[in-house]
């Protein structure tokens, strides 16, 4: 305490025990600059700062650190005793509780004496318990990994990845024995190489690599396939494998728990190896029927496996996603009701058909038994082009052989053609005949259909040998009333309307435009019953000019339209046509830059005409596209 406030304090307080080896607080008195000097102290210490009442707050301002344990001006000696007291009670209090912390140490050190004499006594048993817990707990632990990896090795060997899995799955437990970098299984594939499949924490990889994890030489050769620098290698034969089969595992350095997962992994080895060789044998049973498919599917025709119900076990045409359940062979291939008139297994050998329209086939089939049913391999070759191909060759040697015979019937119909022209301008020309203006018309007419003929058989002669001819502007109303005074006998049952603008007209051959409009009404006159009626009508559709001739017979049928202008096709009875007429013609239209096509009319469509016969019947159109349109003023 400060010298200042000494005896003051030993004046009012002479019981006060001020030892310090005995005194449990120490008591400090002094101004504020003297307790400062014990701010650094860590001892238990009470502080008492005297300061004159007017010099309180400034003093105290002073000591950051420490807090007085009363504030007391030197002047006033009763709140100093009463201080004193009140440390001299804090003394006792701290004497008292010392004194019963010995007292408790005293008892605590004969009762850790007492306890460790028991311990002594029950320490071979604890042990022996110890022991027997951490073996049975050891155990079952063992158990429940062995379960539990049984489990999984059965709920994923099956997979597509269950490799993969497995080698995750066993990086996982073997991670918490020791440090890896990568785990993995090395086997023979399919191919006879060693396949790697390995896992290293973060990503799995397959790799072949040429890799004897028999040899001490299995580091150097896996770093050689993986590219980089490679740890201590341990590997375990698979001795239960078909194959041969190894699992490894790559390290840091040498391991400090080799028995306990040498252990873990010899107590696997057995189950891993049936159940690798179960994966292997499933692999390749897959490849070989993906190979199987890709053969399959790789024919260009047809192939399926049919039973004799026609249900289809197995097609090239039907992907995998589409199935062949309750699904058979004529409603899937052939888009039929029912089994195809000329199955091949009906007539058990090779039959060539129409499968469907516009395929045709040629089939074969191949009867083999599998647990004891019946199955059938039925194999269809289109051969849709090669008949197309084929019948487009007989084509064109009918068309050469029509230009060959063109050239000798020309000869031979030109000399009596010439003849009656001959004869017929004679008589035309005879004033001595006098004829009758009717004769003398009829005479006309026939000098007009010989010198038609001739020209007819000119242009047959120019298209069989694809000679050019020049355009020419051909007045349309012009060519249709001349070509219909050629058709007089022929239209004289029907009833006939004519509709073209005079003053529309088109570049054109004329010879082969009007051969092409005779043809037409010939064919509409041919295919009406008596009382007919025959339209000849123009209309403009999008720029385009359409010369429509349009019956009111019974009409083109979907096939006979198809089928139309085909060469040799023909509806009419034999003799009575040639089947060349629409093909001609609509050659002849297309050669000036036109079309001929065909519009059926519905059988409730209504156009005007004064019969109901026109509501039904064909329409045949020829078509003038703009560089081929002319507009006369006339």
């Amino acid at each position: 305490m400060q010298d200042a406030f000494k005896n003051q304090v030993a004046a009012l307080g002479p019981n006060l025990d001020f030892n310090p080896t005995e005194s449990y607080i120490d008591l400090i008195v002094g101004s504020a600059d003297f307790l400062v000097t014990f701010e650094s102290r860590t001892q238990p210490m009470c502080c008492v700062l005297m300061a004159e009442k007017s010099n309180f707050k400034s003093e105290l301002k002073k000591l950051s650190k420490i807090t007085p344990f009363k504030v007391i001006d030197p002047n006033d000696e009763s709140e100093l005793q009463m201080a004193l007291n009140s440390f001299s009670l804090l003394v006792h209090k701290k004497k008292t509780i010392e004194n019963i912390k010995i007292e408790f140490s005293k008892k605590r050190r004969e009762l850790e004496l007492l306890t460790k004499e028991l311990n002594v006594e029950s320490a071979q048993q604890i042990e022996y318990l110890e022991k027997s817990h951490i073996e049975e707990a050891r155990k079952n632990a063992n158990e429940k990994s062995l379960l539990h990896f049984l489990d999984f090795v059965q709920s994923e060997s099956l997979g597509e990845d269950f490799l993969f899995l497995l080698t995750k799955f066993l990086w996982r437990d073997l991670k918490k024995m020791d440090r890896f970098v990568q785990v993995g299984f090395c086997f023979q594939n399919f191919s006879s190489k060693s396949q790697v499949f390995s896992y290293n924490g973060v990503t799995e990889s397959t790799f072949s690599a040429d890799v004897d994890f028999s040899s001490t030489k299995a580091a150097s050769q896996l770093a050689s396939a993986l590219g980089r620098p490679v740890g201590t290698i341990q590997a375990w034969s698979m001795v239960e494998s078909k194959k041969t089969a190894h699992f490894f595992v790559e390290n840091i350095s040498a391991s400090e728990n080799m028995v306990e997962y040498e252990s873990y992994i010899k107590e696997r080895m057995a189950l891993i190896s049936l159940y690798l060789d179960r994966w292997l044998i499933e692999k390749e049973y897959e490849s070989l029927l993906d190979r199987w498919d890709r053969t399959f599917r790789s024919f260009s025709g047809f192939v399926h496996v049919i039973d004799d119900d026609y249900n289809l076990y197995q097609a090239n045409y039907l992907s995998r996603k589409e199935g062949f359940v309750h699904s058979q062979c004529f409603r899937m291939l052939a888009h039929r009701d029912s089994p195809c008139p000329q199955c091949p297994l009906k007539s058990k050998g090779r039959s060539s058909f129409f499968l469907r329209d516009g395929v045709r086939v040629e089939a074969n089939v191949s009867e083999f038994d599998l647990n004891g049913k019946k199955y059938f391999f039925v194999i269809y070759d289109d051969v849709t082009q090669t008949h197309h191909l084929k019948s487009q060759m007989i084509q064109s040697e009918k068309m050469s052989t029509l230009g060959r015979l063109g050239n000798h019937l020309a000869h031979e119909l030109n000399n009596p053609l010439t003849g009656i022209k001959s004869y017929v301008e004679t008589l035309l020309v005879d004033q001595q005949l006098q004829l009758a203006p009717n004769m003398k018309s009829d005479l006309t007419e026939i000098l007009k259909a010989t010198v038609r003929c001739q020209n007819i058989i000119r242009n047959f002669l120019n298209f069989s040998h694809s000679q050019k001819r020049t355009f020419e502007k051909v007045a349309l109303v012009d060519l249709v009333q001349n070509t219909l005074q050629l058709l007089k006998s022929a239209t004289r049952p029907h009833r006939l309307f004519v509709d073209i603008k005079p003053q529309l007209a088109v570049m054109a051959y004329s010879q082969d435009l009007q051969q092409v409009i005779f043809n037409l009404i010939k064919n509409a006159c041919q295919a009406m019953n008596s009382n007919g009626v025959i339209k000849v009508f123009t209309q403009e559709v999008n720029g385009q000019i359409e010369l429509i001739i349009e019956d009111s017979g019974p009409g083109f049928d979907a096939e006979t339209a198809k089928h139309a202008f085909e060469p040799f096709y023909t509806t009419k009875k034999k003799g009575e046509g040639t089947g060349l007429g629409l093909y001609l013609s609509k050659k002849l239209i297309q050669n000036m830059k036109g079309d001929l096509v065909i519009d059926r009319l519905p059988k409730d469509e209504s156009t005007s005409g004064p019969s109901e016969a026109s509501r039904s019947g064909a329409r045949m159109k020829i078509l003038f596209p703009a560089e081929m349109q002319i507009q006369s003023k006339g």
